[in-house]
């Protein structure tokens, strides 16, 4: 019996090694060199190059395979034989490349290459790290971009620490057409930064280096904050009132949250007091949607905030006219995918979960009070607007002196 089972053992290993060796040799032994490609044309694009091209004639064809030296790297496209074209990307530069095009059947043979010269545009990520400006912000430093390709791009924000040495910074993710990101938590005394742009391919662009000083900010106290009602204002929903907005009880599955309710008017309005007898220079908020795994399927939908205004007042009007109030910002939570409303992906969700950052201009002037005002939610809700919390970051004249 135990050499019965040894010898069905071996025969199993036998003839499994030869299937997996038999599964690596083409299905067809064809020995016939296909033709060549013909009528090569090529169209420069932003780090790539579209090469067109006849196809050869015969039934052999399986595909056409082009290689290209790209910084060291044998790279290798393949083309389909029901297509007469194929499309290179991820060049670093506008510099003339080499392509190799192979003609390939189905047993793997491929024909003598045709060689052809191609010079592709400057890449994306290029030509962003061109627009790019590096300015002093609130705790930090901000980079702006623009990005009219929408290309796939990681934007690194870094900077020189205590010892001299380039900290690791913060790397943003981005294929947002224009945008701003920043680095915070700095103290406010004059710092080198740095930023540069790497595309999917890894090619990275040179270090914008810059020198300056982060301007202080620190969390404006939560427990100094009150809520008031002028006329207009939209009441709040029992339960749901100004104490979640302001208690850093990010949410739940219970009733921790913020929301007004429906009072026959749009946009949605609410104000409250800073508790700043000399007011605030705000710098920043992040604010909520309602969190808990409850709530996950309705992030940037149903009544979460999308579009906003943030009015500000030393010395509002208590008959709720708009003549003593600045406006301060007109806002969007966006998603960081831009994927239409019902479909998030896993970097929306994470935005979700850790709040959605807004940052106020640096020229706005100091206020006490804030009118909030909702113009519309994710889901177009023509009812109530709901949000987990809310923070606010700035100065308070005291803290400059």
């Amino acid at each position: 019996m135990k050499k019965y089972l040894i010898l069905m053992l071996s025969w199993i290993i036998l003839n499994y090694s030869c299937s997996d060796k038999n599964s690596r040799l083409p299905m067809v032994d064809d020995s016939t060199i296909p033709g060549q490609v013909s009528n090569v044309e090529s169209e420069s694009l932003p780090g790539a190059v579209k090469l067109t091209y006849k196809l050869p004639q015969g039934q052999n064809l399986s595909y056409i395979k082009a290689e290209c030296s790209i910084n060291g790297v044998i790279r290798h496209v393949k083309a389909s034989s029901f297509v007469n074209n194929l499309t290179i990307e991820g060049f670093a530069d506008e510099s003339a490349y080499t392509v190799k095009l192979y003609s390939v059947n189905r047993s793997e043979k491929a024909s003598e290459p045709v060689v052809v010269e191609v010079k592709p545009l400057s890449p994306n990520f290029r030509e962003v790290f061109k627009s790019i400006r590096l300015i002093e912000n609130w705790g930090g430093a901000s980079v702006m971009f623009e990005n009219p390709g929408e290309a796939d791009l990681a934007i690194t924000m870094t900077y020189l620490d205590d010892d001299g040495f380039w900290d690791t910074g913060e790397t943003f993710y981005t294929k947002m057409p224009e945008g701003q990101f920043s680095i915070r938590g700095l103290p406010p005394q004059e710092t080198t930064f740095g930023v540069y742009v790497t595309d999917r391919w890894g090619n990275t662009s040179d270090t914008l280096v810059s020198d300056l000083t982060p301007r202080f900010e620190k969390q404006l106290d939560k427990s100094k904050f009150s809520g008031m009602s002028l006329p207009g204002d939209a009441p709040l929903t029992p339960n749901f009132g100004w104490a979640n907005w302001w208690n850093d009880i990010l949410g739940g599955d219970g009733g921790q949250a913020f929301a007004t309710i429906n009072n026959g008017q749009w946009p949605h309005i609410v104000t409250f007091d800073l508790g700043t007898p000399d007011g605030a220079l705000l710098s920043r908020m992040k604010l909520w949607q309602r969190l808990g795994n409850n709530y996950a399927p309705v992030a940037y939908n149903d009544r979460s905030v999308r579009y906003f205004e943030i009015w500000g007042s030393m010395n509002p009007s208590p008959d709720g006219s708009w003549d003593s109030w600045t406006l301060l910002l007109d806002g969007e939570i966006t998603k960081p995918s831009g994927l239409p409303v019902g479909t998030n992906s896993d970097e929306d969700m994470e935005a979700f979960w850790s709040g959605n950052d807004v940052e106020f201009p640096l020229d706005i002037p100091p206020v006490r009070y804030i009118r909030f005002v909702c113009k519309e939610t994710w889901g177009k809700m023509t009812t109530l607007f709901i949000s987990s919390e809310m923070t606010l970051w700035g100065q308070e004249p005291s803290d400059v002196q």
